[in-house]
């Protein structure tokens, strides 16, 4: 393992992200991050219960603005406890009650998805043989090179259970 110091690494990885494909995905994270949402646990009190009574709505209100029956609506939210109801209802539900759905899902290190993928970069790229070849006036260039190659590799890939496709443009 080679030693790389904290600024090559911070260097390395403003060069390295430049290649990250993914960079909407990190910025539409962001918010998240620091957020204090509360996790999904089954059996909490869902948020259309907690929204509909915090706006003081019936579940009469909910159902009739939704077109189904008030056993149908209780469903709904029974549904949301259990984690069974689905995106679209959940989102019908908040817009009948003037209300937004935010969904997300964040990495458990509440950071940005290219820093993890640059964490395991890392980890490989120090005990990386070429490393050792590069100059050492050029650290963060040879970091940010062999980590791009490796973010390339398909066998680096598949030891990672990541995508093939991992990394191409969409567009």
């Amino acid at each position: 393992m080679i030693n790389v110091e904290e600024k090559d690494l911070e260097k390395a990885f403003l060069i390295w992200y430049r290649h990250f494909n993914f960079k909407n995905s990190d910025q539409e994270i962001i918010p998240f991050l620091k957020s204090e949402a509360t996790l999904f646990h089954p059996e909490q009190i869902g948020w259309l219960e907690k929204a509909r009574t915090g706006l003081f709505l019936s579940t009469h209100f909910m159902a009739k603005a939704l077109d189904i029956s008030s056993a149908a609506y209780s469903k709904f939210e029974q549904r949301e406890k259990d984690g069974s109801i689905s995106l679209k209802n959940l989102a019908l539900a908040a817009e009948a009650m003037d209300c937004e759905l935010v969904y997300a899902i964040r990495p458990k290190q509440r950071t940005n998805f290219s820093s993890v993928i640059w964490k395991i970069l890392v980890h490989a790229v120090v005990r990386h043989p070429s490393l050792r070849s590069y100059d050492k006036n050029h650290r963060a260039k040879s970091v940010a090179a062999i980590a791009t190659k490796l973010m390339k590799n398909p066998e680096f890939k598949k030891n990672r259970n990541w995508s093939q496709r991992a990394n191409q443009k969409t567009e």
